[in-house]
């Protein structure tokens, strides 16, 4: 675990030498995704950083101000819909067509549904197109970019670590079938999905580090955009606000992880006192991936792990995967 004040105290010492020279974020025109963005341009080192999402015009102001926040970083605004794997593989050519590596991969695209499960025009629910198809797809396009890296790679997905279970459906992994889809169950699908997806990648391509990150409850208005202006809103207000997590705070962990020589590299070198950081094997470096948990504690979650080896989870959920994205990779 590490407190909010170490986290700070890191990074007020990132430097040109140890943030990402060039990264790409998804969801960062709202809420965790946006104030991470903006805390790492307000570090005012130099960097190039793709911002992937929809509505440009919308967000032309928010971006023109961190340019101003900023005149080293290079904000480069690339149009798609990130819920249609098509345009996802259309927005990693472009990177592609114009890098030749990428340092940071930081992903935090997600729909929160409000019951029902809705379909984008490809035939993928809505939810896991965003939250799970498309991060892997995207992870599988800019990975050379990321291991052509001279520098310190590192993919954050932003997520449900810590919440990986055995009961999911293998046998329905999209939750199609009456009775399987819901909030709980898509969340702790994702959770599993994202987990033992990213450990493959991550064992794959050992030059970069892979973080599952569960950033906790944080008030981004996620929740009441998906249900509404309902009459609990206030008291869920007052309760993220006594338990919760800040964008603000929570965007500092994600900084966190993208810099600290914590996980390996040559990021923001530790304080004394600190220790270097553990991934699932239990070992320090990149080669397996890093479970945090939103008090930036890693998780390891041995038995929920070997529970899902022995049901194969990993290789069913990876062909589904592989026959989701195929067509686009």
């Amino acid at each position: 675990m590490v407190s909010i004040s170490d986290i700070r105290a890191s990074n007020v010492r990132i430097t040109a030498d140890t943030a990402p020279q060039t990264a790409v974020f998804t969801g960062a025109t709202d809420g965790i995704g946006k104030a991470t963005l903006t805390r790492l341009i307000m570090t005012k080192v130099p960097v190039r950083v793709y911002v992937l999402g929809r509505n440009g015009e919308k967000h032309r102001g928010f971006l023109d101000r961190l340019r101003e926040v900023n005149k080293q970083a290079d904000i480069i605004w690339l149009e798609g819909q990130l819920s249609l794997l098509a345009e996802t593989k259309m927005l990693c050519d472009e990177i592609r067509s114009r890098e030749t590596y990428i340092d940071s991969l930081c992903m935090s695209a997600g729909f929160i549904t409000s019951g029902e499960r809705v379909e984008t025009s490809e035939g993928n629910g809505l939810s896991q197109s965003l939250t799970y198809y498309g991060r892997i797809l995207m992870m599988a396009q800019l990975l050379p970019l990321l291991n052509a890296s001279p520098n310190n790679p590192r993919i954050v997905s932003i997520l449900a670590a810590g919440n990986e279970t055995t009961s999911i459906y293998l046998d329905d992994l999209d939750l199609k079938k009456p009775g399987n889809f819901g909030l709980v169950s898509l969340s702790r699908s994702a959770a599993t999905y994202t987990t033992l997806s990213m450990s493959r990648l991550a064992k794959e391509n050992p030059r970069v580090v892979f973080f599952h990150h569960y950033p906790g409850g944080v008030d981004t208005g996620a929740f009441k955009k998906a249900w509404g202006d309902k009459w609990f809103w206030p008291l869920v207000g007052t309760v993220m606000s006594m338990f919760g997590t800040s964008p603000e705070d929570a965007a500092e962990k994600v900084l966190y992880l993208l810099t600290s020589a914590k996980y390996g590299g040559k990021g923001v070198v530790l304080s004394a006192g600190q220790s270097p950081g553990l991934n699932m094997a239990k070992m320090k470096g990149a080669g397996e991936l890093f479970l945090v948990n939103d008090k930036v504690k890693e998780l390891y979650q041995e038995k929920v792990m070997t529970q899902l080896e022995a049901m194969n989870a990993g290789d069913i959920i990876w062909r589904k995967t592989q026959e989701t994205i195929g067509p686009y990779s």
